[in-house]
């Protein structure tokens, strides 16, 4: 009998926790476009990048590196080296679905290198910031990746960012950036 109750339990316990992860998960997905996305801003060679240091121009590609130098990091999940790419200001629309369309490869590199798509906010005590993200695995060639994200206008202005993280040595290469927005598809 106890055996029972124990299994009924679990089951119960197991069935709420799998809903409550559903509803996070829903609320966290960014959602569908209702229109097919517009260009907001298209980078290129001649644009200047945020971070000066480590970066250099290969053809059409921007070429990042990082380098392990041995030294300890303070902190166990910052990541080896940390590259905000672009920077503009919020879309004007209160609510919008945003893209980031590149090409980029990884190259001479243990882990996959992070690109992320950013909204950094500054607040009266420091910054926050909410990013997506995909990774590039070590590849010899370019393939096309998409981020998309969650806008939605708040009191304080925010900065859509392009930022690149690396958890170890190596080096990204990464060419037509484009930023890009769709409304907001509404819910049924």
């Amino acid at each position: 009998m106890f055996d029972e109750l124990f299994k009924n339990l679990t089951g119960l316990i197991g069935s709420k926790v799998q809903e409550a992860a559903k509803e996070l998960e829903k609320r966290l997905a960014v959602p569908e476009p209702a229109e097919p996305f517009t260009l907001i801003r298209q980078f290129t060679i001649a644009d200047s990048t945020i971070t000066k240091g480590g970066i250099a121009i290969v053809g059409e590609s921007w070429r990042l590196e990082a380098y392990e130098d041995n030294s300890l990091r303070l902190i166990d999940n910052e990541p080896l080296r940390k590259v905000i790419l672009f920077e503009i200001a919020e879309p004007t629309d209160p609510e919008c679905v945003l893209a980031c369309r590149f090409q980029a490869k990884a190259l001479n590199t243990e882990k996959a290198i992070t690109v992320k798509l950013g909204l950094c906010k500054q607040r009266q005590v420091g910054t926050s910031a909410k990013a997506w993200s995909k990774s590039v695995s070590p590849t010899e060639d370019f393939h096309s990746f998409e981020i998309r994200a969650h806008f939605k206008q708040d009191t304080t202005p925010a900065k859509v960012q392009v930022l690149i993280d690396f958890e170890s040595s190596g080096i990204l290469e990464i060419r037509n950036v484009e930023l890009l927005q769709a409304p907001v598809k509404l819910q049924a």
